[in-house]
């Protein structure tokens, strides 16, 4: 059984989705150690291809940040940070104060239940294997190739974290919603919303797919005793 540790950090300050890039720019700049895992860039510029420990995300309409094992350690720099809470948001200079802050252990490994999750701003495809989705006649094998990206993106969660997972992972995809084109640095995506079902339990918050760490692909837990998803707009 392993437990992964994860911070939520909610601030009071309002933030709309178009914003995450710049949200996530001011913390960097804030951040007077260059630590890796707030930008996920090595030295001389190259991307860091790893599962992002340190999430910027828009959560209850504020701007918010999900840590994730060893990104609850690093979050300490931001917090003793010389700049009193002040950063700009584009041209807006800011003022950021800790309004919540939600410190969990979840234990992430394979069930033989089954837990049920929603996903907002989910990107499984890109322009290219969109085009190859779309001609793909059977719904049932759509969704199935759906189904093996999700798992894909629990199997690099996973990865990130060091965890390796005795069982198979079970994936079923019960409802897709809102599908619609997104552009994220000039390029165009796919983007969606969707519930599942899966017996791997994942911790509320933590981002699936593409762009984690600019607040895509937020997934929260269905509660099993009345079957309402978590009511908070992200």
């Amino acid at each position: 059984m392993t437990k992964i540790k994860t911070l939520t950090i909610q601030f009071n300050t309002p933030l709309q989705r178009r914003e995450l890039p710049l949200f996530r720019g001011a913390i960097i700049a804030a951040i007077s150690t260059g630590n890796i895992l707030f930008h996920n860039h090595n030295e001389g510029s190259t991307l860091r291809y790893a599962y992002p420990l340190i999430q910027y995300k828009r959560i209850g309409g504020k701007a918010s940040i999900v840590c994730i094992e060893e990104g609850v350690e690093a979050i300490g720099e931001l917090l003793v940070a010389e700049n009193n809470g002040k950063m700009k948001i584009g041209e807006k200079e800011e003022t950021f104060s800790v309004s919540r802050v939600n410190a969990l252990q979840t234990n992430v490994q394979c069930w033989e239940c089954i837990f049920e999750y929603r996903i907002r701003d989910w990107l499984p495809l890109n322009e290219s294997n969109y085009k190859i989705f779309c001609e793909e006649e059977s719904l049932t094998n759509r969704i199935k190739k759906l189904e093996n990206i999700l798992i894909g993106n629990i199997l690099s969660f996973a990865k990130g974290i060091n965890l390796h997972f005795e069982k198979q992972i079970e994936v079923s995809i019960k409802t897709i919603d809102n599908i619609r084109k997104v552009k994220y640095k000039r390029v165009s995506l796919q983007c969606m919303d969707i519930s599942f079902k899966t017996n791997i339990s994942l911790p509320n918050f933590i981002g699936l797919g593409k762009h984690a760490s600019v607040g895509f692909g937020i997934i929260t837990k269905v509660k099993s005793k009345d079957n309402h998803q978590n009511n908070i707009d992200i």
